[in-house]
């Protein structure tokens, strides 16, 4: 299956990421395209961007996902969708998941969450402390690079096509 389109691309990332078609299309939202009306040309950009986000890093930046009220307001808004994945993969990887988000590769040069902070972050939903902003923006991160690495994966299975969207 060769995909072209943003459309083609959100239905592909809905099927293979675990994140619910709202996620994804608020990622793509988030980055400044259009998942239903995007050009060609725009497919091709919001590509570039997942390739640059799967070998750099969200943290790198990335329109939508630069300031913090962009990432606070995203995790919010994607709060239960991303809870779920990062608990999927915490179970995959065998662990839980304040042990997984205390070994994110943002913290590694800085002081890790507490598990208190990181399990307010993740599941007190009454509130958005300020307190916890670096957290609730590095999941707005996660969200965004799981997205990235999805597509990724999918270029290097199909290496002529990586070429073609790259030229």
């Amino acid at each position: 299956m060769k995909i072209s389109t943003i459309r083609d691309l959100k239905k592909y990332l809905n099927s293979y990421t675990g994140f619910s078609e709202d996620t994804i299309r608020n990622v793509i939202i988030a980055l400044g395209y259009d998942p239903i009306h995007g050009t060609k040309n725009d497919f091709k950009e919001l590509s570039g961007n997942f390739l640059d986000c799967s070998h750099h890093g969200a943290d790198s930046g990335f329109s939508g996902f630069i300031y913090y009220h962009e990432t606070i307001d995203f995790f919010m808004v994607n709060r239960k969708d991303i809870v779920k994945h990062m608990e999927q993969t915490a179970a995959e990887l065998g662990t839980d998941i304040i042990t997984m988000v205390q070994n994110f590769g943002v913290f590694r040069n800085s002081d890790k969450p507490t598990p208190s902070e990181v399990g307010r972050a993740l599941w007190d939903s009454s509130q958005n402390d300020p307190d916890l902003t670096t957290l609730y923006n590095v999941f707005a991160w996660y969200a965004l690079e799981e997205v990235s690495n999805t597509w990724c994966r999918y270029l290097d299975d199909h290496p002529a096509y990586r070429a073609e969207l790259s030229a």
